[in-house]
């Protein structure tokens, strides 16, 4: 009887075996970026591994440097004759000297140093005395012929282009169609009134245009070194 009435003992507060609860400390936090030094470059608060970087920047630099030397090239122009164009003008010279030992008129004995000469001497009397005697247009394909030879013979130096002595070859070709013409258009287009010296001066302004073309068209020879 005694024993029942005993008031029944509590339960006990913790039960024996029972883990605890344990409480998590937060990691600590990391040091200020002046820790580091001011200068350094940090990453969230942590030092920037930028040695590595650097190094590699450099060995890239110089791996282009060791290459580029070897695959650089430069544009080169080369230096050459124009044998056709100078053949051309050299030709047209030698019709106008071939010229100066033919008769021009058909009928007539007079020949191309003749008119030349008969040029000359109205000149000592002005232009306009030239002009008026109609001796113009030989002494103008004569003069031109010669001229024609020398810049022909500047083609057969080699240079970077001849541009220049083609146009300069123009210049005195088109003097020396315009003379033709004259004579032509002086006759009426009637080619029978002329003989083989005539011709010749034909020769001369006909070739001296298709060299000086020829010189100025042909484009410089570009290569790489």
């Amino acid at each position: 009887m005694i024993e029942r009435l005993r008031p029944a003992r509590s339960a006990p507060r913790e039960r024996r075996g029972a883990p605890r609860s344990r409480r998590r400390s937060a990691p600590p936090l990391p040091p200020p970026p002046a820790a580091y030094g001011v200068e350094e470059s940090t990453i969230l608060g942590f030092p920037a591994d930028t040695a590595t970087d650097d190094a590699a920047d450099v060995a890239t630099e110089q791996s282009v440097e060791a290459v580029e030397p070897e695959t650089r090239s430069r544009l080169v122009v080369a230096r050459r004759s124009d044998l056709v164009a100078g053949s051309l003008l050299v030709l047209a010279g030698v019709a106008a000297n071939v010229s100066l030992w033919l008769p021009w008129v058909e009928g007539e004995s007079r020949t191309g140093i003749t008119l030349v000469r008969s040029g000359f001497r109205s000149l000592d009397s002005g232009f306009g005395e030239l002009l008026r005697a109609g001796l113009w247009q030989p002494m103008t394909i004569v003069v031109g012929g010669g001229l024609l030879v020398v810049l022909g013979a500047l083609l057969f130096v080699p240079a970077h282009t001849h541009r220049l002595v083609g146009v300069m070859a123009l210049v005195v070709s088109l003097a020396a169609t315009g003379a033709v013409l004259s004579l032509l258009a002086g006759a009426d287009w009637t080619a029978e009134r002329f003989d083989i010296g005539m011709w010749c001066g034909v020769a001369v302004a006909g070739l001296g245009l298709v060299g000086a073309l020829k010189a100025m068209l042909t484009l410089p020879l570009v290569s790489t070194d």
